[in-house]
């Protein structure tokens, strides 16, 4: 088997913290080794870029009554809708339909709990959220 190096390059992105990867030995034995790559870094900051440009267009989306908060949180958690539909434990579908303020507006308590409890918040913020 070709032997890979593992890149040690220094990432900004986690802030002074490494990442663990396992790799075998010679003889065959797992051990664990610090990696750190500017390509995943770079990755990491586009990723973060476009969550915030998703986030400033759900802003403006809300403030037209077409997007609901649920949007804005979703993408301040960077969470993709898959991703929400998952922690919520809702079809894809259904949380798409939620992310509409016409929508949002018509949910009732239980389900705006899930969501709150999602994203971390109180229901309140959901319910009060101000642009």
């Amino acid at each position: 088997m070709e032997k890979i190096e593992v890149p040690k390059e220094e990432n900004k992105v986690l802030e002074g913290h490494q990442k663990v990867m396992y790799t075998t030995t010679e003889t065959g034995d797992f051990q664990r080794t610090n990696y750190g790559s500017s390509v995943e870094e770079f990755a990491t900051q586009t990723a973060v870029e476009e969550f915030e440009v998703l986030k400033q267009e759900s802003i403006e989306n809300i403030k037209r009554g077409i997007s609901s908060p649920l949007e804005y949180f979703m993408y301040e958690n960077r969470m993709d809708l898959a991703t929400l539909a998952s922690v919520v434990g809702m079809f894809q579908f259904r949380v798409k339909r939620h992310l509409k303020m016409s929508n949002f507006k018509k949910l009732n308590e239980k389900i705006l709990a899930k969501y709150a409890e999602a994203f971390n918040i109180k229901i309140e913020e959901l319910k009060d959220f101000k642009v």
